[in-house]
């Protein structure tokens, strides 16, 4: 092992088409960590005779470890031997999902979680700096594209799977499922993920006080949102403590670089605009299924289908959009993206009862198109937005806000549902509010000057 003072990889020259596609493979399997489970926790809670607010912790206890360890991961993947760090991440999440397939106890499967979580997250923040050193920045938006292709369409599918694996094998057959495809991805990057050589870092002090200060208040604040509702006094409480751990993180001096980074007002414009588009979720993962149940009666089914009109949106548009942001560049493309999306969003301002469940999806579809046009090229723009020598940081910040943005969408939607004198007031109010967030998205967006992003020149 060696200290984190590395010189990582260099930028690229050519495309390794290869270690694109195994990124975007393995970003799919962690992401799939979370997102598969959700159809296995009443047979959790049946098993372990736990109560349905106990299971989910099976979601959290993963989901804030890859939060929390994103920004120590990107400054990691800075100057770490990347194919490394990469291959110690996916062996990492294929021995956690071992364990929780064999766990015996609740306990002992939340343990598994968190650790797969903590450790196999480490790839998401190294995404960024694997990007640039994998793929020519003429090609940066295809390749983006790519990634975020292989987790729409294969995150749709692994959803869908889940039922019959579970209906198959039950819950623990889920886990042994990600142990296999970690395993296939861990294969991928060792042989795709440029390497320096040097083997995998020594943690050092800076490293672990960066996920200490850093990690435990990105983890605090995602608490917040899980509690804001159920329980208020918890959320203040993680609020609070994520205030006062961040105000500890941009004290130390080994994070001036990062905060000399989030103060260019080009990126941090950026990212706060991605958090705010990131917040459609609350219309998808809220407000819609809830005026698909409660207004117009629809089976839990046809409410999935009508949902993945958006899925089908995003899937059809992201290569378009990729070779795009090549063609015209990513900022450009990125801030059409966000118009579009304003655009799209107004139909869905006015749906009510006598709406169609076929008008419905396909105004949900055409949201999913106009949020393919902007999702990559933005996070291509931010890379681009970044110095090359700080590119896993700044990828690290497209991950950590736009878990944020997501958490925060469905949160707002809910508590404005919960003003509406009706369920068609309360879809309207939550739908208009975030149609605000995503307006306020957009003109941060603006604020950035896209438009004076030079197009990188053709290999």
């Amino acid at each position: 092992m060696t200290t984190t003072a590395n010189v990582a990889a260099p930028e690229a020259a050519t495309t390794r088409w290869g270690a694109i596609l195994a990124v975007g493979f393995a970003q799919l399997v962690v992401a799939g960590g979370m997102s598969t489970l959700a159809v296995a926790l009443p047979a959790i809670r049946t098993d372990f005779t736990v109560t349905e607010a106990a299971t989910a912790w099976v979601l959290l206890s993963y989901a804030l470890p890859v939060g929390a360890v994103a920004i120590a991961a990107g400054r990691l993947a800075d100057r770490a031997d990347l194919r490394a760090v990469a291959v110690f991440a996916m062996a990492a999440l294929t021995i956690g999902s071992v364990a929780a397939a064999l766990a015996p106890s609740f306990g002992l499967l939340l343990a598994a979680r968190a650790f797969a979580g903590l450790l196999g997250g480490l790839l998401f923040g190294m995404t960024g700096r694997i990007i640039v050193t994998s793929a020519a920045p003429s090609q940066r938006g295809r390749a983006m594209s790519a990634i975020a292709l292989l987790m729409t369409v294969g995150g749709m599918g692994m959803v869908g799977v889940g039922g019959f694996l579970m209906a198959a094998f039950d819950w623990r057959g889920l886990f042994w499922v990600l142990a296999v495809m970690s395993a296939v991805a861990l294969v991928a990057m060792a042989v795709t993920v440029p390497s320096n050589g040097t083997g995998l870092p020594r943690p050092d002090r800076a490293l672990l006080v960066d996920v200490a200060t850093s990690g435990s208040a990105i983890a605090a604040f995602l608490l917040a949102f899980e509690y804001v509702d159920s329980d208020p006094l918890i959320a203040s409480g993680a609020l609070v403590s994520s205030v006062v751990l961040g105000a500890v993180w941009v004290r130390q001096k080994t994070s001036a670089p990062t905060v000399v980074l989030l103060r260019s007002p080009l990126l941090s414009g950026a990212l706060l605009s991605l958090t705010l588009m990131s917040a459609v979720t609350g219309l998808l993962n809220f407000s819609l299924p809830y005026l698909l149940t409660d207004v117009q009666g629809a089976r839990p089914e046809l409410v999935s289908m009508v949902l993945l009109a958006f899925i089908g949106g995003v899937a059809v548009m992201t290569p378009v959009a990729g070779w795009l942001a090549d063609r015209f560049g990513s900022g450009r493309v990125s801030l059409a993206g966000a118009g579009l999306v304003i655009v799209a969003v107004v139909p869905l301002l006015f749906v009510d009862a006598a709406t169609g469940l076929v008008a419905l999806g396909v105004r949900i579809g055409l949201l999913g198109v106009a949020f393919g046009v902007f999702n990559s090229p933005m996070n291509t723009y931010l890379l681009a937005s970044a110095p090359a020598e700080q590119s896993g940081t700044a990828g690290a910040f497209i991950a950590t806000t736009r878990t944020i943005g997501s958490s925060l969408g469905p949160v707002l939607a809910a508590l404005a549902w919960g003003l509406g004198a009706t369920a068609v007031d309360g879809y309207r109010l939550s739908a208009w509010t975030i149609a605000a967030l995503l307006l306020l998205g957009a003109a941060l967006q603006v604020t950035t000057k896209p438009w004076r992003t030079p197009v990188p020149a053709a290999a």
